[in-house]
């Protein structure tokens, strides 16, 4: 309880980060950077990040560190960051665009999940073969990721996902 408290203490405003707020996330967070990626949000994670990599991307590249670990939060060095107190992915989201007053999404479905690269659009004869034939045959369009190679297309998920984020960017009764 200490160190929550000295985290609390210590917590930065963050409102008003304009364009959108550029983030690095603990290891413990990788579903958390998953779904922030969806929404379009730069996060930066890996589960091989030490303490010392985490809190030097944060200072070097101005981005928020996210985390649940008080230990690392306390840290002197630490400046921007969001200490999140629920376990729950909705939660923190919410936490986060609380936050940071962002009241909108800066671009739902524009990142790779996997690395984090800004989507490309891509011709469909550049997908054929590529990707599985229904998928080519159904989908009029795609998104690749110049860095990891992935092919990205609207598939059935899109319409949850949207429903999600847009009870997310709700104000709370």
């Amino acid at each position: 309880m200490l160190r929550h408290m000295q985290i609390r203490s210590k917590a930065p405003s963050l409102a008003g980060w304009r364009p959108a707020p550029r983030f690095v996330a603990d290891v413990m967070l990788g579903r958390l950077a998953k779904w922030l990626r969806i929404a379009g949000f730069d996060v930066l994670y890996s589960n091989r990040f030490a303490d010392d990599e985490l809190v030097s991307l944060s200072l070097r590249e101005g981005r928020i560190l996210l985390s649940r670990d008080t230990r690392l939060l306390v840290r002197r060095s630490v400046k921007q960051f969001i200490f999140l107190e629920s376990e729950k992915v909705e939660d923190q989201i919410r936490q986060i665009l609380q936050a940071t007053q962002t009241f909108d999404l800066p671009g739902l479905l524009t990142r790779c999940l996997a690395c984090n690269q800004l989507l490309v659009e891509i011709s469909r004869d550049r997908v054929k073969g590529k990707v599985p034939p229904y998928v080519f045959e159904t989908q009029p369009n795609f998104k690749f990721c110049s860095r990891c190679k992935k092919i990205y297309w609207a598939g059935t998920h899109r319409e949850a996902v949207l429903r999600r984020f847009e009870r997310l960017l709700q104000p709370l009764p």
